[in-house]
């Protein structure tokens, strides 16, 4: 296997990685999944750039295709939880809101 077959494998494993990390990402496993996810996101732009360095882009081409669906499909998982984290966010202000208002109504009322 040549270097440049080596790195687009090592690429595919790591966005597979991320895939299945933001699969497995919830409230509970956030800080320990999260992490992981990024640290190999930042891996692929080390070795994206890598590649773009050393090889031209006619060698780069007939891999592109499939990385970049595989990334795409990264985007929009990390687009569906950053929506899911929102709501989330947007519901615990209502619920606080709530009790800080109901907090000045039973101060008021003594």
């Amino acid at each position: 296997m040549s270097k440049l077959q080596s790195k687009i494998e090592t690429i595919k494993r790591l966005l597979a990685f991320v895939g299945e990390s933001l699969d497995n990402l919830s409230f509970e496993t956030f800080d320990s999944v999260f992490p992981a996810a990024l640290t190999a996101i930042k891996q692929v732009h080390r070795l994206k750039f890598e590649l773009a360095t050393e090889y031209d882009s006619i060698s780069l081409k007939s891999y592109e295709n499939e990385l970049f669906s595989r990334a795409k499909l990264i985007e929009d998982k990390f687009d569906n939880i950053v929506e899911v984290f929102s709501e989330e966010e947007k519901r615990l202000e209502k619920e606080l809101y709530g009790t800080i208002k109901q907090k000045k109504l039973t101060a008021y009322k003594r």
